[in-house]
């Protein structure tokens, strides 16, 4: 993905809007591991600050992900947005730096908007909130089917169940806490 600043560069203060509908950036695969839906759809606002040239970029894209309870196929929106200062400097690019750098006409936003992707994708993905998941004893899918597995309980904390705090407890704690 790549946009033309030729104009916007020559005047401070100049923007241009442009919507781009083209293929995913392939950097996007090696940082998700999962499926884009085609084509990316991309809003730009190229403006020039005087320093540089801000570039935003914003849109929605659907990925397809393993749900992370039934291990179906989740198809996920992501609305994205990102913003960076570009500067025309010859160099690689610095991580150091606040801005990028650009030559020429063009700038690259395969990375940019790779990164503003890949922070919408949630850490654990479900295909809808309310997944039952799968039953961790016989592994049925129990969006799909119902199984008659029972719910295990750990026996460690059963004890803690019965417990209750005796009123004599309750007093030397407190009487401990006011002596401090």
């Amino acid at each position: 993905m790549k946009v033309r600043v030729s104009d916007v560069k020559k005047w401070a203060g100049r923007e241009e809007r442009i919507s781009l509908s083209e293929p995913w950036p392939e950097i996007i695969k090696e940082r998700l591991e999962a499926e884009m839906e085609q084509p990316a759809r991309v809003h730009v606002v190229v403006r020039n600050v005087t320093s540089g040239l801000l570039v935003e970029v914003s849109g929605e894209g659907y990925v397809h992900v393993p749900c992370s309870r039934c291990l179906e196929d989740a198809r996920l929106t992501l609305a994205f947005s990102d913003s960076q200062e570009f500067r025309e400097e010859s160099g690689p690019q610095d991580p150091t730096l606040d801005y990028e750098r650009f030559i020429g006409d063009h700038i690259i936003l395969d990375a940019m908007v790779a990164d503003a992707v890949a922070l919408e994708l949630p850490l654990v993905p479900v295909c809808r909130a309310e997944c039952r998941g799968l039953c961790p004893q016989c592994g049925v899918n129990r969006n799909r089917d119902e199984c008659s597995c029972q719910v295990l309980t750990e026996s460690r904390w059963d004890l803690l169940k019965t417990w209750r705090a005796s009123p004599d407890t309750r007093d030397n704690h407190t009487v401990e806490s006011e002596q401090r």
